[in-house]
């Protein structure tokens, strides 16, 4: 992966997730925080490191679940949501998607 300070980055994709199944590892730096979006397939996703932190628009940041790693959640499509990195360094993530997937913001 080309590296890019302090934006997030693909590493090693298994799959092109927007044309089907794959896992696409994600690696943020730390303090990062993504803005609002949703995804057009539902999701799967782990934490292999840092401390990672995501919740639902509808509940907003209160209701965030902090994750530490080995921590999973699923994301429905088309549900606008958010996710950080706590972490002072960087978190890693492994998303896993069955359908075809694109991110996109609100309009």
């Amino acid at each position: 992966a080309v590296e890019a300070p302090d934006q997030p980055q693909r590493l090693g994709p298994l799959g092109e997730r927007a044309k089907g199944p794959a896992g696409t590892l994600l690696k943020v730096p730390g303090n990062w925080r993504a803005p609002v979006h949703a995804h057009t397939a539902d999701y799967r996703a782990v934490v292999i490191e840092g401390l990672w932190a995501h919740w639902q628009m509808d509940g907003g940041e209160a209701n965030r679940v902090e994750l530490p790693p080995g921590s999973y959640w699923t994301q429905k499509a088309d549900e606008m949501h958010d996710d950080a990195c706590l972490s002072q360094t960087e978190c890693v993530i492994l998303l896993i998607n069955d359908t075809p997937y694109e991110t996109y913001l609100p309009k």
